[in-house]
């Protein structure tokens, strides 16, 4: 099944967002053991393969918001390189329903010449055996909108989250895959576990540079125990004189965000999502959702 979506014109000034509908198989559901993402031609931002959550699908225009709404969206994959190509371990599957809606969003930053006028992206999911699958892949999707990186300065981001869960509904989660996203002030990302006493445990995932950090799959699974989580971070370096807050528009405002998978879910279509935001009384708090699909 392959999900093709356009760049929209690459040429000029400022950014391109997409969404394009698409759907799930028409003649039954598909287990899903791979997908390849291919994000082609210059000024590629990311490539995001959606689907909604239970509910009334609240579709966005075709020029899409700067960002969709995360309380009725599921990341399913994304790439943010001009290839990912991810494999899951043998018995893991992503389940995607009969003509369950899809959602396909391109980014791309315009530039003055730009190699092609137009970009044309795809994504391949690749069916496997029914009879095969031993276990569902569900979404990570770890969130700071309360980051800010002031004007001249280096800086750190740190974000704590339980995804384990808690008390007597917490579980064993194996991660199947992690990688990091900020924008053009971003300079590294990095991933722990932390233990169930708060300490600090090994380094899961690093990314060192100004582009985009790789997508990192574990041919070996790290285990995260009841009530264990995951510590992110993001390093800034801001050298101008403006404050950016959190937001999408890559040239304005910053990112600092965990993508990733993990298995076995509760549910045949899973998500977890965590998100750092600031209440009324501008304090930090933290929520943990755990989405069951279709």
């Amino acid at each position: 099944m392959v999900l093709t979506a356009t760049s929209g014109p690459l040429q000029g000034q400022g950014e391109n967002l997409t969404c394009f509908h698409k759907q799930g198989p028409r003649h039954g559901s598909m287990e899903v053991g791979r997908i390849h993402v291919s994000m082609p031609g210059d000024g590629g931002h990311h490539v995001i393969l959606f689907r909604p959550h239970p509910g009334p699908v609240q579709w966005p225009p075709k020029n899409c918001p700067l960002t969709l709404n995360w309380d009725q969206w599921e990341l399913i994959a994304q790439t943010q390189h001009p290839e990912t190509d991810w494999q899951l371990p043998p018995g893991v599957a992503i389940n995607i329903s009969r003509r369950q809606p899809l959602l396909v969003q391109t980014h791309y930053v315009k530039g003055s010449h730009p190699k092609t006028r137009h970009a044309m992206t795809k994504t391949k999911l690749y069916p496997i055996d029914p009879a095969t699958v031993t276990a569902h892949a569900g979404a990570l999707f770890l969130n700071d909108r309360s980051m800010v990186v002031p004007p001249h300065t280096a800086m750190t981001e740190v974000n704590r989250c339980t995804i384990t869960g808690e008390g007597a509904q917490a579980r064993e989660v194996k991660l199947l895959s992690i990688t990091g996203h900020y924008h053009f002030r971003g300079l590294g990302f990095e991933a722990y576990r932390v233990h169930t006493d708060g300490s600090l445990g090994e380094l899961l995932y690093r990314y060192q540079g100004f582009d985009q950090p790789n997508f990192q799959q574990f041919s070996d699974p790290p285990v995260l125990h009841p009530g264990e989580g995951i510590e992110w971070r993001c390093h800034y370096q801001n050298n101008t004189d403006k404050t950016f807050t959190y937001g999408p528009d890559a040239s304005t405002q910053e990112h600092c965000i965990l993508f990733g998978a993990y298995y076995p879910t509760s549910t045949v279509q899973e998500a977890i999502n965590c998100t750092r935001d600031k209440d009324a009384s501008g304090h930090d708090v933290s929520t943990v959702a755990i989405v069951a699909g279709e």
